[in-house]
């Protein structure tokens, strides 16, 4: 074990060098407190040191003090060699950090006590220092196991056989198991269920807890699913679940903040139920109009005497949800601020136009970023779902009548390039004047005519980027009281009112 010697009197220094090498220590010798503090900050300090009281540069004390001011360090045995014994004098020593003091002239037998005793409190703190070691990575193995768990029990697969639906999930884990959850439920290729959950507690019995809420959905659709009676509402759905869990809820003092929503792509529309969840994000792809799907229900495990109802909303192709937990939403920086849902609603709107596995990881780029790291208090959830559209192209705009068939309809392939304006033009005035009813006269002509080069050219400019060679496919129809032309692209979603 290394010691260090610091007295500025090479007498005594060379006494006490004597006296510790006879006794297999390794000694390491300061001749004032400046070259004593050099020492001790040094990568291979002393265990122990023994500092003289009074020495030039700076004293003992002043060098035990700073010490203590270093809680990273090693911890170091200060014994303090002084010949002042007034009990004003060792208090002061003690409060600066000193284990020990030997008062001069002292016998080598004092010595050898406190060197003993120092070296006892030092295999002490070794050994506590091992044991919260192990403790932490104890810790550690059980937050991988928990995060594991959380992952199988958890965690749905997003389903990859719906034709016309896209789907990415993500969850980061904070420090702690949370009851964070999510599942899919796909009846036909067109119609899926999803719900996403969030359990107010943490630990192990939040996760255990979400895990088997999450058992009985799927039990729910069982139960209510029989030959001929058709897929269960999802009001129906909660109910039943509901009543199979909030007495338990309640009996533990937790509860459950849920949506439950459906996608329905036969008659276009989303119906969900919302249980005290985070307000679901709709993004209306023809428009740019970012809405929110919210209810009035309470969480479950709050009031047995809850009445869930589902609450219906359109949508078509091209359309993005966003579902999140509140870790997204109440994620803190330094300052305390929370990101909240208008930073979350603008980053939904900024990286809409991605696929879905880089829009869910921008958006924990984004809280990433806002909170200035990677650890957080609670789970951050997110699952996202985009609509996809018939044909490889996303719709512009869409038609709200649903007539059988128009009187007469023509289409266009052409590309993005500024140099087809006429071309689209030509498309325009051809169909006009060539199917029934009567021809447009000479001045709505026009009008039709600009609308589709200005819808054109800002799809060219703004969702292609200036890239000439993309494609774009208009559609025209005639019915007996009006004529409509579509326009089709696959480039990024942009808000008109904000486009040059």
């Amino acid at each position: 074990m290394r010691i260090l010697v610091a007295e500025d009197d090479p007498v005594p220094r060379r006494m006490l060098q004597a006296i510790l090498q006879k006794w297999d220590y390794e000694v390491v010798v300061a001749a004032d407190g400046n070259e004593a503090w050099r020492i001790l900050q040094g990568d291979d300090a002393p265990a122990i040191a023994i500092l003289d009281w009074l020495m030039p540069e700076m004293d003992g004390v002043e060098v035990c003090r700073r010490m203590r001011q270093r809680p990273d360090a090693p911890y170091v045995y200060v014994i303090l060699l002084t010949s002042k014994d007034r009990k004003e004098d060792i208090i002061e020593g003690m409060e600066a950090g000193a284990d020990d003091y030997l008062i001069k002239p002292f016998e080598s037998h004092r010595l050898q006590v406190r060197l003993r005793a120092g070296r006892r409190i030092l295999d002490l703190q070794a050994a506590l220092l091992a044991s919260v070691q192990q403790v932490a990575q104890a810790r550690e193995r059980e937050n991988e196991i928990g995060a594991r768990i959380q992952q199988t029990l958890l965690l749905g697969r997003p389903p990859h056989s719906l034709d016309g639906v896209e789907i990415a999930a993500l969850t980061i884990p904070s420090q702690q198991i949370d009851g964070d959850f999510y599942d899919f439920f796909q009846h036909s290729s067109c119609c899926m269920d999803v719900v996403v959950g969030d359990v107010m507690g943490k630990g192990v019995p939040a996760a255990l807890f979400g895990a088997a809420v999450k058992s009985h959905f799927l039990r729910a659709l069982g139960r209510l699913t029989s030959p001929g009676r058709g897929i269960p509402e999802p009001e129906e759905i909660v109910a039943h679940v509901h009543s199979e869990v909030t007495g338990e809820f309640i009996g533990l003092d937790m509860f459950m903040t849920l949506c439950y929503a459906r996608f329905d792509q036969a008659h276009g529309k989303v119906t969900f139920v919302d249980a005290g969840h985070t307000k679901t994000i709709h993004l209306v792809q023809a428009t740019g109009e970012l809405r929110t799907l919210e209810g009035d229900s309470l969480p479950l495990g709050i009031s047995e005497r809850e009445v869930y109802r589902q609450v219906a909303a359109p949508c078509a192709a091209g359309d993005l949800f966003c579902f999140y937990s509140d870790g997204i939403t109440e994620a803190r920086r330094e300052d305390g601020e929370m990101f909240g849902f208008d930073r979350l609603a603008a980053a939904v709107r900024r990286n809409a136009h991605l696929d879905l596995d880089a829009f869910v990881e921008s958006l924990r780029r984004a809280v990433t970023e806002f909170s200035g790291g990677d650890t957080f208090a609670d789970d951050l959830t997110c699952v996202a779902v985009r609509i996809k559209p018939a044909s490889p192209y996303h719709p512009i705009t869409s038609s709200p009548h649903q007539e059988a068939a128009p009187l007469a309809a023509a289409s266009m392939e052409t590309r993005s390039a500024l140099s087809e304006l006429p071309a689209i033009r030509a498309f325009v005035r051809a169909f006009c004047l060539n199917s029934p009813p009567a021809p447009l006269d000479s001045g709505r002509l026009i009008e039709l005519e600009l609308a589709v080069n200005e819808a054109a050219s800002n799809i060219m400019r703004h969702a292609y980027d200036g890239l000439p060679d993309m494609p774009i496919r208009i559609e025209a129809e005639a019915y007996p009281d009006r004529t409509v032309i579509r326009l089709y692209n696959t480039g990024k979603s942009f808000d008109p009112a904000a486009a040059p």
